[in-house]
């Protein structure tokens, strides 16, 4: 596909405004509130507390602001990898507080939006973890998905309600799905032809053959063992590890057809958690 400088239509039509005006957004709903949580606040269904989630933020953009973002040095070779990599990058941290990490943000987003500016062309390739490249629209999503899936995670942990959005959900798909060959399980349990249709995207395919994932736009007639359909949050939650496949159907996603569908029974032992 040509690339057209700030404009962007692959899993999602976007462009370079609207994609930083949601990181900015993201950014300050996590800052506010981490601002009003005690650091030693405890999160369910994981080791870290609120304190080090706000580290664990803050090490991701400085994985943008760090280091030369066209080269893998400084990023997980595998994506079973990662995990160590982020409680390595905290122990590396240091004492610190909350405010003090907050702080930081502000100014680490500044710098990130220097090296990719709302102008930028968003299908320019950069590495990721696990061996996978993502483009300059998956870059940005990811921020978006750091600041609202661990938003999410401080809040419930505070018995807050906490929002994603749909849209802001397709975004960071985005993210999810171009990097989702690195994070097969070694172990997978057999071909797996996912066809994803959502009201916000365009279709997307998941194809596993042998051990090896292809992740790319839905033809016309792809002949998929699996498609399911559904909300993009549930569909987020659900790819990152905070809903399983039983909780994502009580939310809306469901199996509309496909060659197989019993085949979506291997699907949450396919992948790693991001």
């Amino acid at each position: 596909m040509a690339s057209t400088t700030g404009v962007y239509d692959e899993l999602v039509f976007t462009t370079g405004d609207e994609l930083w005006d949601r990181v900015h957004q993201a950014h300050r709903r996590f800052a506010a509130l981490l601002s009003v949580t005690p650091g030693k606040t405890e999160l369910k269904g994981s080791y870290w507390n609120a304190a080090q989630v706000a580290g664990h933020v803050l090490n991701v953009l400085n994985r943008y602001t760090d280091r030369d973002i066209t080269s893998r040095e400084g990023l997980s070779a595998e994506g079973s990898g990662v995990t160590q990599q982020n409680d390595a990058e905290l122990e590396a941290l240091g004492q610190y507080s909350v405010a003090e990490v907050l702080d930081r943000t502000w100014q680490a987003l500044a710098d990130i939006e220097k090296k990719l500016p709302r102008d930028m062309d968003l299908h320019q390739r950069f590495p990721f973890h696990g061996g996978q490249e993502f483009d300059g629209a998956a870059a940005l999503s990811n921020l978006v998905g750091e600041f609202l899936i661990h938003g999410r995670d401080v809040a419930l942990a505070r018995g807050k309600q906490w929002k994603i959005g749909s849209r802001n959900a397709a975004m960071v798909l985005a993210t999810g799905f171009q990097v989702a060959p690195g994070y097969v399980r070694a172990d997978a349990p057999g071909d797996l032809k996912l066809e994803i249709r959502t009201p916000e995207t365009n279709a997307w395919v998941l194809d596993l053959v042998d051990g090896e994932l292809t992740s790319r736009k839905a033809g016309r007639r792809e002949g998929a063992d699996v498609i399911v359909y559904g909300r993009t949050e549930a569909l987020l939650l659900n790819l990152y590890g905070r809903f399983g496949l039983g909780r994502a159907t009580l939310h809306g996603i469901t199996v509309v057809g496909g060659r197989r569908p019993w085949r979506i029974a291997r699907l949450p032992r396919t992948f790693l958690v991001p």
